[in-house]
């Protein structure tokens, strides 16, 4: 009996410090951005390098918020993730439920090739998305909005991943919920709206954050497809390397000030998310 419970406790003890190591590695290349943005360029140079700032200083944030990073990129990330991500939800639960609530012909196959087009790599439309934005006018500054474009490229690109995760949840009510429903006068639309939804909040959630976060974190497609104030902050973030040159100080702030969005929506909306992952592990 002792020797079991001591071999739990070192068990227990072995398990933490290599969580403990994993969380320090990943979670120290963040904190040492961050303590880097506070310093100004002489002290980023400074060798042997120093961890903490030896002045707390804000020349890098002042120069992020005074350039188009937020200005312009900032609040363009904001409006094509906010609307791509709620757009891709609101689209993937009415077809979520469709494949899981009726069976038709040809659903499977549908339901199949929905999945196929996760696997056709991202980089292989480029081309000819370029030649839409082209004839659209996208590229010009008098042309097409060019948010709402790459917001409906967004849109199309994450559909069949929210599609596969909402439809998992539907799966996972009981039918006999909605039919109690409709017994009490509901239609199908307010059977959906009043039972199945809020009881799929979860897996909405999750795939709300995780397509804002892979919108938000986007490079290739806004580098080719966008130009001038249309750029997303990724973009921005490029473009900063040649704009200035060796200011470490003002990368990381820039890097800190991206970052900042993404966690704050995160630390909203952590229990429904994780609540998801939850339901998720519990059903596989």
């Amino acid at each position: 009996m002792v020797t079991s419970k001591l071999t739990r406790r070192l068990d227990q003890i072995s398990t933490h410090l290599v969580l403990g190591l994993f969380a320090l590695i990943a979670i120290f290349p963040i904190t040492y951005t961050l303590m880097t943005s506070f310093k100004n360029q002489d002290e980023v140079l400074t060798r042997p390098p120093t961890f903490f700032p030896p002045t707390w200083r804000f020349d890098g944030y002042i120069t992020v918020f005074n350039s188009d990073m937020t200005r312009f990129y900032l609040w363009n990330s904001l409006f094509n993730s906010t609307v791509s991500s709620i757009t891709v939800v609101t689209l993937a639960s009415l077809a979520s439920y469709t494949f899981s609530r009726y069976r038709f012909r040809g659903s499977r196959a549908l339901e199949l090739a929905i999945l196929g087009l996760m696997m056709i790599p991202g980089l292989t439309n480029l081309v000819p998305l370029y030649r839409i934005a082209s004839d659209l006018g996208v590229l010009r500054p008098q042309g097409l909005n060019a948010n709402l474009f790459i917001s409906a490229v967004y849109t199309a690109g994450g559909l069949p991943f929210a599609i596969w995760i909402i439809k998992s949840f539907f799966d996972s009510i009981p039918i006999e919920l909605e039919e109690a429903a409709l017994i009490d006068g509901c239609t199908p639309v307010q059977a959906l709206i009043r039972v199945v939804i809020p009881l799929a909040a979860p897996g909405l959630m999750a795939a709300f954050l995780l397509m804002f976060v892979d919108t938000w974190n986007e490079f290739l497609a806004a580098l080719v497809l966008l130009n001038g104030t249309a750029r997303t902050v990724t973009v921005g973030l490029y473009d900063f390397q040649s704009s200035f040159e060796i200011a470490y100080h003002v990368w990381t702030a820039a890097c800190i000030v991206i970052m900042m969005p993404v966690l704050i929506l995160f630390v909203l909306l952590r229990k429904r998310f994780f609540e998801a992952m939850l339901q998720g592990a519990l059903k596989g």
